[in-house]
């Protein structure tokens, strides 16, 4: 899934969601981990990648890459995102999983670019 964002104008971040009906349970079945593949440009402004999750109460946890450059990652790359790293939130009743490039809870003046998004998973360890 290609993904262009813009983050030199407000809100300067920039995502995209996918809404659950009905609500998913990520603690059912010894679920352990979100993954994603991702892969950059190389010319991409330089900005946060990061992946969050909305519980049906409202509640949000947001993750950011351990890698201020992945959105300049040109190589296909697996991102393995603990559930235990995701607090706050009830991952019994997840209703939306958001990835976005950006400082989603800080916004700043950002960068522009294009993510490709791919293989997007919850699984066991």
């Amino acid at each position: 899934m290609p993904m262009d964002y813009n983050n030199v104008n407000s809100p300067f971040y920039s995502e995209t969601y996918q809404e659950f009906a009905p609500v998913q349970n990520w603690m059912a079945d010894e679920l352990a981990d979100l993954r994603l593949d991702f892969r950059g440009v190389a010319t991409n402004g330089a900005d946060a990648l990061y992946v969050a999750v909305e519980d049906s109460a409202g509640k949000v946890a947001v993750v950011t890459h351990s890698d201020p450059a992945a959105v300049k990652l040109t190589t296909w790359t697996e991102w393995k995102i603990p559930l235990s790293s995701l607090t706050g939130v009830n991952l019994a009743k997840v209703k939306r999983m958001y990835i976005g490039v950006g400082d989603r809870t800080a916004p700043t003046k950002g960068g522009a670019g294009r993510m490709y998004i791919d293989d997007i998973r919850v699984s066991k360890p």
